[in-house]
């Protein structure tokens, strides 16, 4: 089963790590706040104190693109409905620019991503404005997967663009 680690931190601790290991396929990422490392892999993370998940859906490969990151709370109650639904990926191909999708499933805790990429900035920003976008990824459309407790739910996005090198 395929994992992803992310972790964050300063962008010159972060990087060392990369450095210490380039045998493994380690993404970098620059956000508002932080450097992020992305790693997909079926060994061990490296990360001291990742967010941990599983890979439940995917199309194609990521790369070091800009990327957006939709974290959602799907209810414990609800996790086996939402996790049977199934988004019509083929039609994310449609959308210029488009390059990348992953569903991750948390390993511990009810916080899902959907991590998208796209070849350009503007090509993600037009996509946050698509019928696909409000459909199936906005916070409306994700509601129904939530508790009915709604200080526990969540709904945030992360814009991460390619760190410079």
């Amino acid at each position: 089963m395929m994992k992803t680690y992310i972790t964050y931190g300063t962008e010159f601790f972060l990087k060392q790590i990369v450095k210490n290991h380039k045998h493994r396929n380690i993404l970098t990422f620059a956000g508002e706040d932080n450097t992020y490392l992305y790693e997909e892999t079926n060994d061990d993370t490296l990360f001291s104190a990742p967010q941990s998940f599983e890979v439940l859906m995917q199309d194609n490969t990521l790369l070091e693109l800009p990327t957006l990151m939709i974290y959602f709370v799907v209810s414990e109650s609800r996790q086996d409905v939402f996790d049977t639904n199934v988004l019509p990926l083929q039609s994310l191909k449609q959308y210029e620019g488009y390059h990348a999708f992953r569903l991750l499933k948390p390993l511990r805790g009810e916080t899902y991503v959907y991590t998208l990429q796209f070849h350009t900035k503007a090509h993600l920003n037009d996509f946050k404005k698509s019928s696909f976008y409000r459909n199936y990824l906005s916070e409306e459309a994700l509601k129904q997967y939530q508790a009915q407790d709604f200080i526990n739910n969540i709904y945030y996005t992360k814009h991460l663009a390619p760190l410079e090198r």
